[in-house]
């Protein structure tokens, strides 16, 4: 969740505010615009996608004398390197207004039709999905999985590895591939850490978090929910991870022999633990790298991954919200609601719509919650 103010968090409790917002346009580090007469602004993100975040907005052709279709190379809705830094506001007294800054974002299609131009927008790892090497990539001799990441990353974005795990080696017997972004992902699958673009537009690497035990905030029906809905399916369930890696050249006589492991729903409260009445066969989620070289890097991959994907198949509530402009994706909220006989039970945010302007305040929000 974004930092607040404690005066803000006590405003933002309630379900009676005022939202502003501000979008800027910077290019190479150059304001071009701080300001943009945007509306219909709408932030949305989705945690399943490669790109989570995206932002969209309409401009009026002409406002206030500024001509805002993009015409030239380094107008402040041009496709040119133009990035939109979105803020948005909330009014805590009289005259006073608490900006949070939301992301930045890429833009990547303005539209001129009518009275209107309409910008599309995509959060900063864009550049990255774009960027597709020339060939297959080839990291240096001793390259770790943090300078990994830096290389295929920098100079789109910062990394900041401050808080990220303990780093190694990675293998040099690895195939790795002319994407960008899958390259990326498979060094933070075996480290195993997960990464997120801050709002200050850094890709920040951290170690995955545990399933939550308290929650940054609450959805109740009685407060700041309009209407909740849930959903559930099987499809995709599992009750084990199997990970597959292999062992380096420097091994000797296992070089290149297969490395198994598996983790094993065994959490006594999870309805998809083994051998209890989800399922009486293994039911096995895959995963395998290259970049896993000895049995104890495999099996906590393999637990590490049974805990960060054993809800891909719990219960989903869908919620239609209050906008609250702290939320981000992954946050831990807590949901009650006696329609769906929930008490405050946990989840993390993967999903959320947020209008950044009054008009068009929509909050729907998708919880995954824990098992």
């Amino acid at each position: 969740m974004i930092t607040i103010s404690d005066t803000l968090k006590g405003i933002l409790a309630g379900n009676s505010y005022k939202l502003y917002n501000r979008l800027i346009s910077i290019q190479a580090g150059v304001v071009l615009a701080d300001d943009i007469p945007a509306v219909d602004v709408r932030e949305e993100a989705d945690a399943s996608l490669r790109v989570p975040e995206t932002l969209s907005f309409k401009v009026p052709i002409l406002d206030r004398g500024v001509s805002w279709v993009p015409s030239s190379y380094d107008h402040p809705l041009g496709i040119w390197g133009q990035r939109i830094v979105a803020q948005v506001g909330v009014g805590i007294d009289s005259g006073q207004v608490e900006w949070l800054t939301r992301g930045q974002f890429l833009t990547i299609g303005a539209e001129t039709s009518g009275d209107s131009v309409s910008v599309q927008c995509a959060g900063l790892l864009y550049l990255v999905e774009e960027a597709s090497l020339v060939s297959e990539y080839q990291p240096k001799a001793g390259a770790t999985l943090g300078s990994i990441i830096r290389a295929l990353v920098e100079p789109g974005l910062i990394v900041d590895l401050t808080t990220a795990p303990t780093d190694r080696t990675a293998p040099s017997n690895v195939t790795w591939s002319d994407n960008r972004l899958d390259n990326v992902a498979n060094a933070l699958d075996a480290w195993p850490a997960q990464a997120e673009v801050t709002v200050d537009g850094v890709l920040k690497v951290t170690p995955v978090p545990a399933e939550p035990t308290s929650a940054l905030m609450t959805f109740s029906d009685t407060v700041n929910v309009e209407q909740f809905s849930s959903e559930l399916s099987r499809d995709g369930a599992f009750n084990a991870v199997v990970a597959r890696g292999a062992y380096p050249d420097t091994a000797g006589g296992l070089a290149g022999q297969e490395i198994v492991a598996t983790g094993y729903d065994l959490v006594a409260t999870s309805p998809f633990r083994y051998g209890g009445p989800f399922s009486p066969f293994l039911v096995p989620f895959g995963y395998e790298s290259p970049l896993m070289t000895d049995p104890t890097m495999v099996q906590a991959a393999a637990n590490t991954r049974l805990r960060t994907l054993r809800g891909t198949s719990g219960r989903t509530v869908s919620i239609d919200a209050v906008p609250h402009p702290a939320i981000k994706l992954g946050d831990a909220v807590a949901v009650t609601s006696a329609r769906l006989g929930l008490s405050g039970a946990l989840g993390r945010v993967q999903g959320y719509g947020l209008g950044h302007q009054p008009a068009n305040a929509q909050a729907p929000l998708t919880v995954r919650l824990k098992d």
